[in-house]
């Protein structure tokens, strides 16, 4: 016998049916966003309290005298900063992950390994501001002038050191060079919409952009531009990635 489908059964509406890896996906896209919006406390806390970043361009002495009179806000904005640094590392991998469909393919672990390179070298640049740098600054606000001016050499000679790996290497180089494959693979094979892709190609030219003085160069590229940039694309991502996987729900 034939069986009968009754009104009811012919009528059934479209609804949102959890899909294998949803959950997933909403939660990647919220850390994207999460991780956009993080980028943003340390300029917040720090500005307000060094007038950071512009504070990294003063004199040792006023930089050293900055960090001893606010150590609270300097601990909390660079450890925000840290974290923000170390999450790098898994966006970028869920980014390859989702844009290749696996972590195997060799675009995929060049995003991967440059990904996880760049937080490796922000963390390092960083960690000089939590450890070595407070120390530097109570010393320096009670010592004798000619003890003094050799602080300020020690400070100089770090900032020009960890400046050379946490901002060349891994805010620039490193990070330019993950989110640039990211982008043009993902050009290739049609894995994100072209603008979000092109966006993201032009951020990681402005990030190579940064390094450009380190080998000689002229600074083309203010520093809060690319940063922003970077920020402003991981936002459009995370949203761009919770809204595909709600439409892709709906059955």
């Amino acid at each position: 016998m034939t069986p009968t489908i009754t009104a009811s059964q012919q009528s059934v509406p479209q609804t949102a049916v959890p899909t294998a890896g949803t959950g997933s996906t909403s939660l990647f896209g919220l850390l994207l966003i999460a991780e956009a919006l993080l980028s943003v406390i340390p300029v917040i806390v720090l500005g307000a309290a060094i007038g950071w970043p512009a504070s990294l361009g003063k004199p040792a002495a006023t930089q050293l005298a900055g960090i001893a009179a606010h150590p609270a806000a300097v601990a909390w904005g660079y450890a925000v900063y840290l974290v923000y640094s170390m999450l790098i590392a898994p966006v970028m991998v869920g980014l390859a992950a989702r844009t290749f469909g696996n972590l195997g393919s060799p675009l995929a672990v060049t995003v991967v390994v440059f990904g996880a390179l760049s937080a490796l070298a922000r963390c390092i640049g960083i960690l000089r501001w939590l450890t070595v740098m407070p120390v530097l600054a109570v010393a320096h606000a009670g010592a004798d002038p000619a003890l003094r001016l050799q602080l300020e050499w020690i400070f100089t000679g770090l900032t020009v050191y960890g400046g050379g790996i946490g901002e060349v290497l891994g805010v620039s180089l490193f990070m330019a060079a993950a989110l640039g494959t990211l982008c043009v693979g993902s050009l290739v094979q049609g894995a994100m919409p072209r603008w979000l892709s092109g966006v993201g190609c032009v951020g990681a030219l402005a990030l190579l952009g940064l390094a450009s003085p380190t080998f000689g160069g002229p600074q083309i590229v203010p520093v809060a531009a690319a940063v922003s940039l970077l920020s402003a694309w991981m936002l459009a991502a995370g949203l761009w990635t919770i809204r595909s996987r709600q439409q892709g729900a709906i059955v």
